[in-house]
């Protein structure tokens, strides 16, 4: 039972591919529906695991890892499509991949620091929970570009927040005290 937060980690890893085929095959009102299916029964996964594994104590190491993994691979995967319908959304894109590499290091070097892993923070929270919302109602409707401007802005402004702050937070923290270093 305590690997059901880390199965549906895997179930929303494979539903990537899924939400890419229906975003390009249904791209038509209300066909695009089906991508916003997709897209939004990931991000429920997402609440279950996180939910399941805090609840009865599930949480693992692996699950921290696979967990934020799978919930930035779809949304670097909505972000390259949304790309290809519009290229104001290089604005996010570009930035979104460059964050996570950055935190994908910075989160290592904590790891080698702290000696352990390091949760989700609220605001990267908050920021996951906005860019879910605009992402979704930019899959539904594709083509206003006064909304993709709103949108993107906004998904921007939410990353660099969150980037800031884990930045501020967690990278420009000293070390904890493990009793190997005490």
């Amino acid at each position: 039972m305590r690997h059901i937060p880390n199965i549906l980690s895997v179930i929303r890893l494979l539903m990537i591919p899924l939400f890419v085929f229906c975003y390009f095959e249904y791209d038509e009102m209300p066909d695009t529906y089906y991508a916003a299916a997709v897209y939004a029964a990931a991000w429920i996964t997402d609440a279950l695991d996180g939910y399941l594994a805090r609840r009865f104590n599930w949480i693992t190491d692996v699950g921290k890892i696979l967990d934020p993994l799978a919930d930035k691979l779809m949304q670097i995967t909505a972000a390259i499509c949304f790309v290809i319908d519009n290229r104001i959304f290089l604005l996010l894109a570009i930035p979104l991949v460059i964050k996570e590499f950055a935190m994908l290091v910075g989160g290592i070097i904590v790891i080698k620091r702290n000696k352990k892993v390091t949760q989700a923070l609220w605001y990267g929270k908050v920021a996951t929970i906005v860019l879910f919302l605009c992402a979704f109602i930019r899959i539904i409707v594709r083509d206003s570009m006064v909304l993709d401007i709103t949108l993107c802005s906004i998904m921007l402004v939410m990353l660099i927040f969150a980037f800031v702050m884990y930045y501020l937070k967690v990278y420009k923290a000293k070390p904890e005290k493990t009793e190997s270093n005490q």
